[in-house]
């Protein structure tokens, strides 16, 4: 039977003295049952779409058994079973054993993060999304949902009560999502329970401006 290689992407830093390459592990794979993986794979897409998301789990579950270096299909076994209750704790662990093939992964660590913070584990999805900031500094910060990494793991110090540590989270954040009036809300939030009412307000207030239908009420209990 004919088979193909598969060799995960492989990343690497380069600093003015070293080069830290973190290599993937190589599967061989039969073309066959990549090709079956991917019919499965948009068989399962299509149900996302139509919110069948148990009847994807389970099928995308064959794929994950079978031809473990296929990455959309992590990707979506978590789409679909964040959705099914009694499915959260093993979307979590494959999602870690993804991790394990797809090294310095930054969209799969922040999923992975999104399930713990869901589930209230916030001192792990404070690691999860640290290392999706991490490898997102070796894959690049043009991905379009890197500013979710700083504002979920800000999130998160904010729920734990960790209000000055979830600043720079949001500040980053900003930066990357200048307008993002969710960020601005959160950040005044910290910025209040650290005694910095004026910054607070000023936050709020931008966030109004831009269209949250949040911050009103935090103006007119805080900020008159």
């Amino acid at each position: 039977m004919k088979k193909i290689k598969v060799g995960a992407l492989i990343s690497s830093l380069l600093t003015i003295l070293t080069m830290s390459v973190q290599a993937q592990k190589i599967y061989d794979v039969d073309v066959e049952v990549r090709e079956n993986s991917i019919v499965i794979n948009n068989t399962a897409l299509d149900m996302i779409e139509d919110e069948r998301h148990a009847s994807a789990v389970k099928i995308l579950e064959s794929v994950l058994e079978d031809d473990p270096s296929f990455h959309p299909a992590y990707l979506n076994y978590y789409r679909a079973g964040r959705n099914v209750d009694e499915k959260v704790e093993k979307v979590v662990n494959v999602l870690k054993k993804g991790l394990e093939i797809f090294e310095e992964d930054d969209e799969m660590a922040y999923y992975l993060g999104n399930l713990l913070q869901k589930e209230q584990r916030f001192d792990e999805a404070i690691l999860a999304y640290t290392d999706a900031i991490n490898y997102s500094k070796i894959n690049g910060e043009d991905f379009p949902l890197v500013w979710a990494y700083y504002f979920n793991r800000g999130n998160c110090y904010l729920k734990t009560n960790q209000y000055k540590k979830a600043i720079p989270d949001y500040d980053y954040g900003l930066t990357l999502s200048p307008d993002n009036y969710d960020i601005l809300t959160n950040r005044g939030y910290a910025y209040f329970r650290t005694d910095k009412k004026e910054a607070a307000c000023k936050d709020w207030k931008t966030a109004l401006e831009l269209g949250s239908t949040v911050t009103e009420k935090y103006l007119q209990s805080y900020c008159k």
